[in-house]
């Protein structure tokens, strides 16, 4: 991965932003720190690989991230504090990144939710994303509110199928499954609604939500290289 800040000087410009937003004397270092930097840097790559955008990836498969690409940083930001609890629960600090990210993009997505390993935050300004249970592919735009949730047997729920397009604005809430390849319109709330693979959901102009079968290509094809079919 071509990377806008070598290594050493990327650790040190989330610990300095961190220090200046979050002023507590708490020092950002340690092993657990280091193992969770690269760790987090190996997913993104995996991350920006599924990604068609040339800002992210080009065919070849080389990757590119830039600190001052606020949506690259949001995927950062959430990668790192999220290794870093698997790694170590090292609360603290994971509180302040994902607070980070709240300052910054008022952005929120939990370190202990379990993001799927390809996804692409699309400006995600005002975006709350809930533990769900997620699958690759999924778009996230501004405005989104995913919830909290469980299934009958307690496991993570929704959950939501494979190469999910999130308009800006659209909601899920409740806990019925979310379908692959399904697009949600912009303002469009789904409540306590299962939907099949391949659907797009939509509010009209009357305010109602329609459900209809996919015409052509979903929503989710145009942001990754592999095919979602």
């Amino acid at each position: 991965m071509v990377l806008s800040l070598p290594k050493n000087e990327l650790k040190s410009y989330l610990g300095k932003q961190l220090d200046s937003y979050f002023p507590d004397a708490i020092p950002f270092s340690g092993s657990d720190i280091d193992c969770a930097l690269d760790l987090s840097l190996e997913r993104l790559e995996k991350c920006f690989q599924g990604i068609s955008f040339p800002a992210y990836s080009d065919a070849q498969g080389q990757t590119y991230f830039s600190h001052l690409h606020g949506d690259q940083y949001a995927h950062f930001l959430y990668f790192f504090a999220n290794s870093l609890w698997e790694l170590s629960e090292n609360k603290v600090v994971c509180d302040k990144v994902i607070y980070l990210n709240r300052v910054l993009n008022n952005f929120f997505v939990s370190y202990k939710g379990k993001m799927p390993d390809i996804f692409f935050f699309a400006h995600p300004i005002g975006s709350i994303i809930g533990n769900a249970d997620y699958s690759n592919y999924l778009v996230i735009s501004q405005g989104v509110t995913i919830n909290t949730d469980h299934d009958e047997d307690g496991n993570p729920a929704p959950k939501l199928g494979k190469g999910l397009f999130l308009g800006a604005g659209a909601k899920i809430i409740g806990n019925k499954q979310i379908g692959d390849r399904v697009s949600v319109g912009v303002d469009t709330l789904i409540h306590q609604t299962e939907i099949a693979d391949d659907k797009v959901v939509y509010t009209d102009n009357e305010g109602k939500v329609c459900i209809v079968d996919r015409k052509k290509e979903c929503a989710a094809q145009l942001y990754f290289r592999d095919s979602l079919i």
